[in-house]
């Protein structure tokens, strides 16, 4: 993109975030974001956790879900980046 040679990249939101703001990355901007698609993304994101541990996924989803209600998740999000890395 800085030589020219392209008019548009598709790439993760947080590389492409971080290119942008280095020098390299004043010729472009970013213009928005595309839904993921499970068919080529895959189901998303997660983290390793001993197998049949439900008890422990619960705590993970709960937590998850208090950070987000509280307003916790927005204030960490927003320190850090410049859309919601949630995804929404």
């Amino acid at each position: 993109m800085v030589n020219g040679r392209l008019d548009a990249v598709m790439d993760g939101s947080i590389l492409l975030t971080e290119w942008l703001e280095k020098p390299e990355g004043a010729c472009c901007k970013l213009l928005g974001t595309l839904a993921p698609d499970p068919a080529i993304h895959g189901p998303g994101v997660g983290i390793a956790l001993q197998k049949g541990n439900k008890a422990l996924a619960q705590k993970l989803d709960a937590a998850i879900d208090a950070l987000r209600a509280n307003g916790k998740y927005k204030e960490i999000n927003d320190k850090y980046f410049a859309f919601d890395v949630y995804g929404e």
